[in-house]
This record gives structure tokens, sequence and C-alpha cells, in this order.
């Protein structure tokens, strides 16, 4: 009986101790918003050609997707939204990269994942 009360209290510690690192309710939104932000194919297209090269423009990446410069935009501004990709102006000319080497690593670490 006792060693039954023990495994309950060590149980409803470890249960605790999880519960207080669990992510913030704002946290979870946010990670679950970059996860949504990648789950479209298009998207994942655009994220691979901009960890190929950095600062393409739209009219490279429709040209490269074989798409409409709209729908490129459309799904780069979603990137974007979500800290994804940045940009860069050159005179008319707006450019798009990774935002940080984390979105590439993340996107490396999926592809290793499904190859395996």
């Amino acid at each position: 009986m006792i060693k039954m009360k023990e495994k309950a209290n060590s149980r409803e510690e470890l249960i605790e101790s999880v519960k207080a690192q669990m992510l913030a309710p704002d946290d979870v939104d946010v990670t679950a918003e970059f996860f949504k932000a990648l789950a479209d194919p298009t998207r994942i297209n655009i994220v691979n050609a901009l960890q190929i090269h950095e600062w393409l423009c739209v009219t490279d990446l429709a040209e490269i997707l074989g798409m409409t410069k709209s729908a490129v935009s459309h799904q780069l501004c979603y990137l974007r939204l979500n800290n994804l990709v940045m940009v860069k102006r050159e005179g008319q000319r707006v450019y798009y990269a990774l935002c940080d080497e984390h979105v590439e690593k993340v996107f490396e670490m999926a592809i290793s994942h499904i190859k395996e």
C-alpha cells in the first residue's frame, strides 16, 4: 500500500513538473501558426527555393515555381506575416530571403525526418 502511494506521489510530481515546463498559451499559438505557415505545398516550395538561393524576387519565384506573380505574392505575404521570410527593397524590386537560420534548420530537419 505504501508503494502505491509513493508511486502516486511520484506520478503526481511528474505531472506537475511537466505542467510547469509546458509552453505558455501564447507561445503555443505562435508555434502553431509557425507550423501552419509551412503546411502548404506552395509555401514549402518557396522556402525550399529561398533555402537554395536567398534574395529572390517575386518574378524569380513565380518563374521557378511555374506560378503567377500574384499567387506567389499572396503566399509570401503569409510567410512574412509569420516571420519566416524577410524583405529587402532595391528600387522597384522587392527581394525575399528566409528570416533567419532557425527557419532553415526547422525546414532541413523536416526534410531529413521524411527522408529517413
